[in-house]
C-alpha cells in the first residue's frame, strides 16, 4: 500500500468515526428526508480533512435550514470537537457558481487538533435528486479509474500556493484521469485549457 493510498484510507476512517460521533447524517435525514454524502468522503479519495454533504432542501425552509447551526454546534460538544467557524449563504440570492442553494460551511478541530471543513448544501428536491443522479454516475467511473493517480495529483495540487480549487479543482482532476489526459499536473492545465476553449 502507498503512502497516499494509506492517507486516504486513514482519512476516510477519520471522518466515518467523526460522522457517526456527531450524527450529522441522522440529523439531516430527520430534518430534511434525506442526505448524501458526497465529494472525497464518498468516492474515497480524501487527501485532507473535508467532508462535502447534499440533501433535499425547499427554498421556502431556508430558515429551517439556517437555524440548524446551534444543533450542529452542540453535537459537536458532546463529539468532544471545537467549532471555529461557520457562514451561511441563501444562494438563492445570489446563485454560487455551483448553482441555488443553502449553504453551511464549517469549519472545526477534531480530539487531536486537526483541522476539518464541512460543506453542507441544500438544494432544491428536484435539483438534489438530479445532484444524486449525475454523483451515482461519477462513482461509478471513478471505481474503475487509477485511485493512485488521483491521490497524486490531488496531494501535489494541494501543496502548490493559489492552486487548488483557483487552477485546477477535484472535478477537473477526476475528469483528467478518467478521460486518460496524463500522469502531471501540467498535463492537467493543458487539458483543462482545452476544455474551456
Amino acid at each position: 500500500m502507498s503512502a497516499l493510498t494509506a492517507t486516504a484510507d486513514a482519512l476516510r476512517a477519520e471522518a466515518e468515526t467523526l460522522l457517526k460521533a456527531t450524527g450529522l447524517l441522522d440529523l439531516f435525514q430527520t430534518r430534511f428526508g434525506a442526505v448524501a454524502l458526497t465529494g472525497s468522503a464518498r468516492y474515497d479519495l480524501m487527501v485532507w480533512r473535508d467532508i462535502d454533504i447534499h440533501m433535499p432542501v425547499a427554498p421556502d425552509r431556508r430558515l429551517d435550514y439556517a437555524a440548524l447551526l446551534p444543533e450542529i454546534g452542540t453535537r459537536f460538544e458532546a463529539a468532544g470537537l471545537r467549532l471555529h467557524k461557520a457562514q451561511f449563504l441563501d444562494d438563492y440570492v445570489d446563485p454560487h457558481p455551483l448553482g441555488a442553494g443553502l449553504y453551511w460551511g464549517i469549519e472545526f478541530r477534531d480530539r487531536a487538533g486537526n483541522p476539518w471543513k464541512a460543506d453542507l448544501w441544500g438544494w432544491g428536491p428536484p435539483d438534489y435528486e438530479q445532484r444524486q443522479q449525475r454523483d451515482g454516475e461519477l462513482r461509478a467511473a471513478l471505481a474503475g479509474a487509477d485511485r493512485t493517480l488521483i491521490l497524486k495529483l490531488k496531494t501535489e495540487a494541494r501543496v502548490r500556493p493559489n492552486y487548488y480549487g483557483q487552477v485546477v479543482g477535484s472535478m477537473d482532476i477526476y475528469r483528467f484521469v478518467l478521460a486518460n489526459g496524463g500522469s502531471s499536473l501540467a498535463a492537467l492545465e493543458a487539458w483543462v485549457a482545452t476544455k474551456k476553449e
